[in-house]
């Protein structure tokens, strides 16, 4: 007998309209079918951003089948991108995911994309996938397809542990107040048999000297995590809860872990950086009455200062956001009144250990100092 079940994965640039920005991914409803023999005992769950406009996802399970050899068609379902981008299928796939792989019990798997237009689409033991012509019809609206895609392959799950190992990339985009939304469905684990993830490790590397909010859906508090610098409690009301409010995680050089045994997620993974417009819509960066943000996106064009005392601050931002610990009152007072530092008197500050990005942007700020 042949069953289904979905693994679901959205990784979101952002949720939007229109020319306000792009969404490649987003979630979908699994089909409500309950696997009733396999259980997830571990599941390790990376993400990745390895460019300025990708995310590397890979994703290890182990299961265990405790009777006789059984097949199921296993995916995931990917919706199509919306918003202020090009949201035509490229060879029947999704035209902003890439590289899918999948191995079985250490071996690669072939696998199928089918294109499909209702949460309905596994009927009489099949999926019931649509071509690319008859997806877009006769009024494609390149913007926002009415489909979506469902990536599967068949496995023969044998006695005993089983592993899957998936992979893939997908592209992010930008918004005017997110500089990266992501999404990932974490409840479909409840389907199968244990109703549960015995051992569950999330592993987000999603850049250097970073700053962003993971909502408080699957998790409450700091416990399970490991590895940022500090982990506060957002000062910013949810974008999605109202009843929440998302951690605020600052990241060094390490990645972001988080463990839990016996893990049955009551909600899904969400984690985004804002974008500080108010610091960057800012005419000049001020000290006696601005903050500054520890994301480079943040402050990678502001150049003009309102003071020298201001200009000295500014310039210092890349070794301050390492836990430089400055010898000068001014600085040092003004960065220990920042949420997102933390001083580390081992750090010692190298201007050339510092990101391409942050060497041009010194030299740029130094420069236009000097006119």
């Amino acid at each position: 007998m042949k069953y289904i079940f979905l693994i679901v994965l959205t990784i979101t640039a952002l949720f939007a309209k229109a020319n306000d920005g792009v969404f490649y991914a987003s979630g979908n409803q699994l089909i409500p079918i309950q696997e009733t023999d396999i259980s997830i005992t571990k599941e390790i769950l990376k993400i990745e951003r390895t460019t300025n406009n990708q995310f590397l996802v890979t994703v290890n399970y182990t299961f265990n089948n405790p009777k006789d050899q059984k097949e199921l068609l296993v995916g995931f379902e990917a919706p199509s991108p919306a918003g202020d981008v090009d949201g035509t299928p490229k060879n029947g796939q999704h035209p902003y995911m890439t590289d899918f792989k999948v191995i079985f019990n250490g071996q690669p798997l072939p696998f199928q994309s089918s294109i499909v237009h209702t949460e309905e689409y596994f009927k009489n033991g099949q999926i019931q996938g649509l071509t690319e012509q008859e997806a877009k019809g006769d009024n494609f609206n390149k913007n926002e397809p009415n489909f979506f895609y469902v990536y599967h392959f068949n496995t023969k799950f044998k006695k005993g542990i089983n592993t899957i190992k998936h992979s893939y990339r997908i592209d992010i985009s930008a918004h005017f107040n997110t500089i990266f939304e992501l999404h990932y469905l974490l409840t479909p684990a409840t389907r199968w048999a244990n109703k549960q993830i015995d051992d569950f490790t999330l592993i987000l590397d999603l850049s250097d000297y970073y700053d962003y909010l993971i909502e408080q859906t699957f998790f409450t508090g700091f416990q399970n995590w490991t590895g940022a610098t500090k982990i506060l409690n957002s000062k910013k009301q949810s974008s999605f809860s109202e009843i929440s409010k998302p951690i605020r995680v600052i990241t060094g050089h390490n990645p972001v872990v988080f463990k839990q045994k016996n893990f049955s997620p009551k909600g899904e993974l969400v984690i985004y950086a804002t974008t500080d417009m108010e610091f960057l819509m800012s005419k000049s960066f001020d000290h006696t009455t601005m903050d500054i943000p520890f994301n480079v996106k943040n402050f990678i064009h502001k150049f003009e200062t309102k003071n020298e005392d201001s200009y000295k601050i500014l310039r210092n931002l890349p070794f301050a956001r390492r836990g430089y610990v400055f010898k000068t009152p001014l600085i040092q007072q003004y960065y220990e009144k920042q949420e997102w530092y933390t001083a580390n008197s081992k750090y010692k500050a190298n201007i050339n250990l510092l990101t391409d990005t942050e060497q041009k942007w010194l030299k740029t700020l130094k420069q236009k100092h000097q006119l």
